[in-house]
């Protein structure tokens, strides 16, 4: 061996040690790559002793079958000279016949004229490098902004599909978190089987993947989520538990110039403004979305500003529920109204969640209750049976002074605790089964009842029944916008009203506006309606005047 190959060769194993990763060069004499990779990465992967002869061809058959395509491109891109660099992930089966993650960042450098000359480069295991996702098996977020910013950096077009579960908390508390796990495997591995070649998967945060395509074709993303929605359109089996889920997700291509935390902030507004929009769908982005997501934080500002003065512009209205069979007055269910001098009124579909998202639930939460027990001590000194139906969000039952806050404001209005009502939403009831049955007893031993509101929108709908304490169900108004014409919902409302009754649960309809409506479900057995044909949310004094006063005249 001559001095300079000596020298070249002592340069390599020296760089190998130094190198997180495997250096590996391919040389290019009369059109034949001849290899030279470290002596760790041969055996790691069990190549054989003339590997440096055929590299290539013996390197492909390890790579996984669903990476194949897709490596292969990229490296014929290099070899066309559509490209001088690439970085690719792809999964390769080592010595013990595991799958595992790669990362190879080539480089091709060429002569004056053009031609190859050397290939060369870095191969990562990127389970060593913390890349990995240990749950799923995929990439990780890390792996995802490296991936994102080396394509950023060298100009390469691309576009992420930002993917995220609906309402995956449901299926861990519904099983649990083992099996949650499974089931974020099992869609892990369905999305990776449904990509192209140019597309990766990532893990990045609980529920969310994000899948990274490059040079995208026009409705590429768009023909994958509807993949993706129409296979879990139906309940899927898995470890013998069946599960059902729905996705959001958002599609945005990014543009020279915009760096990657500017990138992704455009992605995770965009995805706001898919879950706010009912979830379940997928929404190209705009850059109006970043002006929603402004907006959001701009009222959690607000939001907090009124609750640090005195809950200065919240309001509670007031809607009355009448019994079914006489439309007599029963009650009325107090509903929290917030408006600000900057946006006037703003919708409680809006600003309720700022509220359980931040630490203002729990003050404000107190402030309607009190306020709602205040107003009922004045009106059932005209009505004695009159219950006042109050909101009370799940995350107030996690504080351990709540029930006793709720025993002294009734305590102290002097009224009975049989005239308060406390609702809390179906989808909240599986939250921790055994805390909302210790806070539950705890209210029913005072003598207030507990309804379960928007009954039928949740994960399980009449399975919950079954965990549910619930003296009310409340029968969300979905199901009487088309009844007139869909069997379903009379139907559906027909089940739910005998299976409650069988077990001593009264049910209340709410969203009940036409007379035509009221004529279908008259003949159901209800006990309470809820409705504009009865009545909409009044500020006190006009419910007062409207169904109190007038009552008494």
């Amino acid at each position: 061996m001559n001095m300079k190959c000596q020298e070249a060769e002592d340069f390599y194993n020296a760089m190998s040690h130094c190198v997180d990763g495997y250096i590996f060069i391919c040389r290019h004499p009369d059109s034949e790559y001849e290899v030279t990779l470290p002596e760790e990465f041969v055996e790691e992967f069990s190549l054989s002793s003339e590997y440096k002869k055929h590299y290539f061809d013996e390197w492909i058959l390890k790579i996984h079958e669903e990476d194949r395509e897709k490596y292969q491109n990229n490296l014929q891109s290099i070899l066309e000279k559509r490209a001088d660099s690439i970085c690719i992930q792809y999964r390769v089966k080592d010595k013990n016949a595991d799958w595992v993650w790669l990362e190879s960042r080539v480089y091709m450098k060429r002569n004056a004229d053009g031609e190859a000359e050397m290939l060369a480069g870095v191969i990562r295991n990127l389970r060593k490098n913390n890349q990995l996702d240990h749950i799923t098996g995929l990439l990780n977020k890390y792996a995802f902004r490296e991936a994102a910013e080396e394509k950023i950096k060298n100009q390469t077009a691309f576009g992420v599909l930002l993917l995220n579960i609906d309402d995956f908390k449901h299926i861990n508390e519904l099983y649990d978190q083992y099996f949650g796990d499974s089931v974020l495997r099992s869609i892990g591995m369905y999305v990776q089987s449904r990509l192209d070649s140019n597309a990766s998967v990532y893990r990045l945060n609980g529920d969310e993947f994000g899948i990274l395509i490059t040079n995208p074709q026009e409705n590429q993303a768009k023909n994958l989520f509807q993949r993706i929605s129409h296979h879990y359109s139906t309940q899927k089996e898995l470890e013998g538990k069946r599960y059902y889920c729905t996705f959001s997700a958002t599609y945005h291509k990014h543009e020279n110039g915009t760096g990657y935390e500017e990138f992704v902030k455009s992605l995770k507004a965009a995805m706001t403004v898919v879950k706010r929009q009912g979830k379940n769908h997928m929404e190209d982005f705009k850059p109006e979305f970043l002006q929603y997501k402004e907006r959001e934080l701009e009222l959690i500002e607000l939001l907090r500003n009124s609750v640090e003065n005195d809950f200065e512009g919240f309001e509670l209205n007031f809607q009355p529920q009448v019994y079914a069979d006489s439309k007599i007055l029963k009650g009325a269910e107090a509903l929290l109204r917030w408006r600000c001098e900057k946006y006037g009124k703003v919708s409680p579909v809006e600003f309720i969640p700022l509220l359980e998202r931040s630490d203002m639930i729990q003050a404000v939460g107190r402030w309607v209750f009190e306020k709602a027990v205040d107003m009922c001590r004045c009106w059932v000194y005209l009505n004695p049976e009159f219950t006042m139906s109050i909101n009370v969000s799940y995350l107030q039952l996690f504080d351990p002074q709540f029930v006793d806050f709720m025993k002294e404001c009734v305590k102290n209005a002097g009224i009975h605790y049989q005239n308060i009502i406390v609702e809390i939403t179906e989808s909240k009831f599986i939250s921790d089964k055994e805390l909302l049955k210790r806070v539950f007893d705890s209210v029913r031993s005072l003598g207030m009842k507990i309804a379960m509101d928007d009954f039928g929108t949740g994960y399980s709908s009449l399975g919950i029944l079954k965990e549910a304490p619930a003296d009310i169900v409340k029968i969300d108004k979905i199901f009487v916008r088309n009844i007139k014409d869909n069997s379903f919902d009379s139907s559906f409302i027909r089940v739910v009203v005998e299976l409650c009754h069988q077990v001593g649960i009264k049910v209340c309809l709410e969203g009940v506006e036409e007379d035509a409506e009221m004529n279908v479900v008259s003949e159901m057995d209800l006990d309470f309606i809820q409705g504009y044909l009865y009545g909409k949310p009044e500020a006190a004094e006009q419910f007062y005047q409207m169904y109190l006063q007038a009552g008494q005249a």
